[in-house]
């Protein structure tokens, strides 16, 4: 499989490659304006990929070579299915890429000049914006979740307000006690302001200009993840006949692989609590961010193993899955809580630096894999 080999070898260094580049303009831009609390309030884009996505390509490396020799050599019109499944794929990537490109604009997004210069606006009761995501990060370290913080801005004219929005709470972009419909306001002029200054030139960060190279490759990265699990469901048999001795390696690295991706929509999701907060919430109810996409990944990729435990032990499975999901959707709110604490912008210094040190050690199980690990291969139909 040398040529596959050589081809998904230099595809995955350009994504790991990207990877190390969008952070690492991150924290050379931002030295000198509070690095770490930007990197916390936005680790789904600029700690994930280089850590845990970086851990993720080593562990799908396997599977990719796999798919992609068998394209070429085993699928009838092989070599044009998977052609055009790659233009697919890259063309989902920019698309994705373009409907992401939209307020409200990451903090990240400004330039350190432009956050150090920004006062607040005293008469319509806005705040610094550093200084409100610092403090907020502050707050983060002392308490189980935001969700407080973050009322719904999206109230129905023809119904009596809600309950919650006569209280009187802090409102972290005016730094004050506000009511609900007042830190609304205030939150949509945050928002406004990230914006405008977003939208000049000298208030764009050299991060965002780059931006619109990197955030393609991370989505391709992402799908590339999600199409191997749909690919594994669908050619599973095949697989197992073609490439027996290689079936316990692929699956190995499989296992390592789902477990690092299952970090992203944990931190994805806390940035989403962070947006909440500072930029107000538009509707009730669960909210779904684009590594959503991670849980029907999930789910089919236990489909996929739980094939090793017979009938029975594979609808226990299934059902298992299916209800944890659902509990998930049901308490989607104490799940955000426990996330933003813990992968968000609460994050402590000793769970991310754990979560390097977890990377580093999966890499290293993944190369005795390589070299040690290889074991029998799994028995098939025909033998």
């Amino acid at each position: 499989m040398v040529g596959a080999r050589i081809f998904v070898t230099i595809a995955f260094l350009i994504l790991g490659a990207s990877f190390f580049a969008s952070t690492g303009i991150l924290l050379y831009e931002f030295q000198d304006t509070d690095w770490q609390t930007i990197l916390v309030a936005h680790a789904h884009l600029f700690f994930f990929f280089p850590v845990l996505g970086v851990l993720a390509l080593f562990a799908f490396y396997l599977p990719a070579v796999v798919f992609t020799h068998f394209y070429w050599n085993h699928v009838r019109w092989g070599k044009v299915r998977f052609l055009f499944g790659a233009l697919v794929v890259a063309a989902l990537s920019i698309g994705v890429t373009i409907w992401l490109d939209q307020p409200p604009r990451g903090i990240w997004e400004l330039s350190p000049r432009a956050l150090a210069s920004d006062r607040g606006d005293p008469a319509g009761g806005r705040g610094p914006i550093l200084q409100s995501l610092q403090e907020l990060r502050t707050e983060a370290h002392k308490r189980v979740g935001l969700s407080k913080f973050a009322r719904s801005c999206a109230v129905d004219r023809y119904l009596e307000p809600p309950e919650d929005m006569a209280k009187v709470r802090y409102c972290f972009p005016a730094r004050a006690q506000l009511k609900g419909a007042e830190c609304c306001a205030v939150q949509a002029r945050f928002g406004e302001t990230v914006t405008n200054l977003y939208q000049s030139a000298a208030g764009r960060s050299m991060s965002a200009l780059y931006d619109v190279f990197f955030m393609p490759l991370k989505i391709f990265f992402v799908l590339v993840v999600v199409a191997i699990a749909i690919l594994l469901a669908i050619w599973r048999d095949r697989i197992d006949q073609h490439y027996r001795e290689l079936v316990p390696r692929l699956e190995r690295g499989i296992i390592i692989g789902a477990a690092a991706m299952l970090f992203w929509p944990a931190m994805d999701y806390g940035y989403q609590q962070t947006t909440n907060v500072l930029f107000g919430r538009m509707g009730d109810g669960p909210q779904f961010r684009l590594s959503l996409v991670l849980a029907p990944w999930a789910l089919l990729l236990l489909f996929y193993f739980l094939r090793r435990l017979g009938k029975q032990g594979e609808m226990v499975g299934q059902i298992s899955g299916v209800v944890v999901a659902a509990v998930a959707v049901l308490r989607y709110e104490q799940l955000n809580d426990t996330v933003g604490r813990l992968f968000g912008i609460g994050a402590e210094t000793s769970v991310l630096i754990g979560l390097v040190v977890l990377s580093i050690m999966g890499l290293a199980v993944l190369l005795w894999f390589r070299y040690r690990g290889r074991g029998p291969a799994y028995p098939t139909a025909e033998t």
